[in-house]
């Protein structure tokens, strides 16, 4: 290539970050302390895992989002004087999976011997997937639910002069 083109086209550095998971296992929140000890950690009762349904509108016009499971009695208070028998995390009933790709561009332009000028652009969440956060699993009538996600997009522009 001639000079001119080289400059403007050619030596750029692409820098990939790839991110890929399944989602994480999820707890069971606020089930009432029906034990009778005043205990912190109190646990619901589970009688079976729900079926996840994923990414199904939620039916309420004014509450956006996704109802990832409904708790058809799946979930329960613990009987008076009973310990809950849910585990921490339930292995078997996962939130949302996580798939992200950064980019990060950037050039570097030989000024002098000594000095040279970089031009940086990093983008986060480059292809703009949207990355729902974890459901609800409160005891309640919005259990389930995914009503929030990570933030879109973001692309960043740096120039740096190094001496």
């Amino acid at each position: 290539m001639n000079k001119v083109l080289n400059e403007v086209a050619g030596g750029w550095a692409v820098s990939p970050i790839l991110s890929f998971h399944t989602g994480f296992p999820e707890p069971v929140y606020g089930a009432a302390d029906e034990s009778g000890t005043f205990s912190r950690g109190s646990r619901a009762n589970c009688n079976g895992l729900p079926v996840i349904t994923g990414e199904t509108p939620i039916s309420t016009p004014e509450v956006g989002g996704f109802q990832w499971f409904t708790n058809n009695g799946n979930f329960t208070n613990p009987a008076a004087g009973t310990f809950g028998n849910c585990a921490p995390q339930l292995a078997g009933l996962r939130g949302p999976h996580y798939t992200d790709i950064d980019l990060s561009l950037h050039k570097d332009f030989l000024i002098t011997e000594r000095f040279r000028l970089q031009f940086r652009t990093d983008f986060i969440n480059a292809f703009n997937h949207v990355e729902l956060n974890a459901p609800n699993m409160s005891l309640g009538s919005t259990m389930g639910q995914v009503t929030s996600a990570q933030p879109p997009r973001n692309i960043q522009l740096a120039l740096k002069l190094y001496y």
